[in-house]
């Protein structure tokens, strides 16, 4: 795996953009840290649960569609 990019205050302007997040040029240098450890943890939980003994995990809430009526019910 390549080494992880750091979080510069110009790759936050360019996830703002991308996700057309307004960011003003002000917020760069307070935004750029917190992310930081979001990417660094969230890789690090990716990893930890990508174990083996990880597998058989299943997300704790579950979505489920409501099922329609059929016809003469």
């Amino acid at each position: 795996m390549p080494p992880r990019k750091e979080v510069t205050p110009a790759l936050t302007r360019a996830l703002a953009d991308y996700a057309e997040l307004p960011l003003g040029a002000d917020r760069e240098a307070d935004v750029t840290p917190i992310l930081e450890a979001w990417v660094k943890d969230a890789n690090a939980l990716s990893r930890k649960m990508s174990a083996a003994r990880y597998m058989t995990l299943v997300p704790a809430t579950v979505f489920s569609h409501p099922v329609e009526p059929e016809d003469g019910q």
